[in-house]
């Protein structure tokens, strides 16, 4: 079993024009500075106030969104309930690119709600921010934005806005989920029908980033309503290097891993827990995970 990480060598002139950001590293450093209080707003209690906070924070930057509601059951048996996604679509040509993040938090055992910042208010706010940064450099091919809800309750958004959807030519679906702290980008799946989207992140991480991990599996989300529907993806987190290996062995390793029976890694035991807050969100980890989606976009885009 090995871990794969990614090194790009190539000449110096080359290699900055094929894997330079759209934003530099000290502007994103700055564009951020503050993002930690941003992700503080999403710690309110209930998905309902959760999706006031994106639809306030999106205002507050002038980007324009659409709201579509959708019923469903989540488990059988139950009632059916109403979700939302909110859309923010950039106008371009076909095939189109979709980038999203869910916006929910996980209900804990007492009944309350997670804060949901790591998993996955971070993500959102770096989206967006990535989506005022694309409104105003106008890639070619047109990039829906999608802030899906009910992926705690089993992928359930994404799963429908893909059958709301399914008319649409899609090039790929790039995922953000668990991004608040860490040094290291790590991505995946990697599969027959994604070669070229996972190229493309490999440049993009290799740009941004000091350490960039290949996950052949990644933990499941909202990538995965996508790949089900035969659309190329890659999904995004952000961890400490340490965890990034350890995540890798307890996703891929198997029974032969070489972890300890029972070994969780710190941030599984900090997401979907009271632990999981604004307080340990790393500004820097968002601006680095930014820039990547940046330079992943504008690869897909070319």
């Amino acid at each position: 079993m090995r871990l794969s990480i990614f090194v790009v060598l190539c000449g110096l002139a080359a290699c900055a024009a094929r894997t330079a950001p759209l934003v530099s590293a000290p502007a994103a450093a700055q564009l951020f500075a503050n993002a930690r209080a941003e992700v503080a707003r999403f710690e309110v209690g209930s998905n309902e106030a959760r999706f006031e906070a994106l639809t306030k924070l999106l205002a507050e930057w002038k980007i324009a969104f659409d709201v579509e509601p959708f019923t469903i059951a989540p488990r059988k048996g139950e009632p059916r309930t109403e979700g939302r996604n909110v859309i923010v679509t950039l106008p371009g040509r076909e095939p189109e690119i979709v980038v999203g993040a869910h916006y929910d938090a996980v209900r804990l055992r007492d009944g309350t709600f997670s804060n949901g910042a790591v998993d996955n208010a971070a993500s959102v706010v770096v989206l967006v921010r990535a989506a005022e940064t694309l409104s105003r450099s106008r890639p070619r091919s047109r990039v829906r934005i999608v802030f899906f809800d009910m992926e705690e309750l089993g992928l359930l958004g994404s799963a429908r806005y893909v059958q709301d959807h399914s008319d649409r030519k899609v090039l790929a679906m790039v995922n953000l989920d668990v991004n608040a702290f860490g040094d290291t980008l790590v991505y995946g799946p990697r599969t027959s029908s994604n070669d070229a989207v996972f190229r493309a992140m490999q440049l993009a991480c290799a740009g941004v980033a000091r350490s960039c991990v290949e996950f052949p599996r990644m933990p499941p989300s909202d990538d995965i309503s996508f790949q089900k529907a035969g659309i190329p993806v890659v999904s995004i987190a952000t961890v400490p290097e340490p965890q990034a290996h350890q995540l890798w062995l307890v996703i891929n390793g198997g029974k032969d891993s070489g972890l300890r029976d029972g070994f969780i890694p710190h941030v599984l035991r900090t997401i979907h827990t009271p632990s999981d807050s604004s307080s340990i969100v790393e500004p820097d980890a968002m601006a680095r995970v930014y820039r990547a989606v940046l330079s992943l976009i504008g690869r897909l885009d070319n």
